[in-house]
């Protein structure tokens, strides 16, 4: 198999590698620290967690004999090294559209397909659900599949996509609504056919989008002021 069954802590931590490899390139391969603190962001991350780094360590040294990262040497004194995927290998076949919908469904578990498409758009653009839904069910449909379509369950409002590297927690892939519980029906817009949740919940989306590009410009202006000595 290209990908053996990964542990949680494994799919979190090759996830967090795939997502800052797409989204600051300028800073990965990683350190230690740096995925650690990653791993545990509060944003874009579902559960949150609080590994510390014996607990990514392990998942690194996991990763590493299935052949899904690789420990780079760096520094003088010849035992720190900083980490990287293989995802983008050939042998993956895998393009940068896909490389960031996996990247959401490994860090995030099972999501609606417009779901997916906002928060992928922000590592590699996807320029319409008809777009993130090609790159699914390539995913799907690949000879080891990577994701798989989820029926429609009791309280859903739209199907969901989820990875299928992992063993999944099956009370977790039932969801949970804005309130932390079961998910109840919202009022319908007569305009777009669509709840109130699922427009607040493009609305945080974009939000984030919009963040994570404010954070980005930020980012290259501060290191253009730095190289002209400002």
């Amino acid at each position: 198999m290209l990908i053996d069954i990964l542990t949680e802590e494994e799919t979190r931590v090759l996830g967090t590698l795939l997502e800052k490899s797409l989204a600051t390139p300028d800073y990965y391969p990683m350190t230690l620290n740096a995925l650690r603190n990653a791993c545990n962001q509060k944003s874009s991350r579902d559960p949150v967690t609080e590994y510390d780094e014996d607990t990514v360590s392990l998942a690194l040294s996991g990763l590493k004999r299935k052949c899904l990262v690789t420990f780079i040497p760096y520094g003088s004194q010849g035992n720190t090294y900083k980490y990287r995927h293989f995802l983008e290998d050939v042998r993956f076949n895998l393009e940068p559209p896909a490389l960031a919908v996996l990247a959401v469904l490994l860090l995030r578990g099972s999501q609606t397909l417009n779901e997916i498409r906002l928060r992928a758009s922000g590592l590699r653009p996807l320029e319409s659900l008809e777009a993130a839904e090609a790159v699914l069910k390539e995913l799907a449909e690949r000879t080891e599949p990577l994701a798989e379509p989820l029926p429609k369950r009791p309280g859903w409002k739209e199907p969901r996509w989820r990875d299928k590297v992992r063993v999944h927690d099956e009370a977790r892939a039932g969801g949970a609504g804005p309130a932390g519980g079961a998910e109840t029906e919202a009022p319908v817009s007569a305009a777009t056919g669509r709840s109130k949740w699922d427009e607040f919940s493009d609305l945080q989306l974009e939000v984030a989008a919009l963040r994570r590009d404010y954070a980005a410009l930020k980012e290259m202006v501060d290191r253009i002021k730095a190289d002209l000595g400002a």
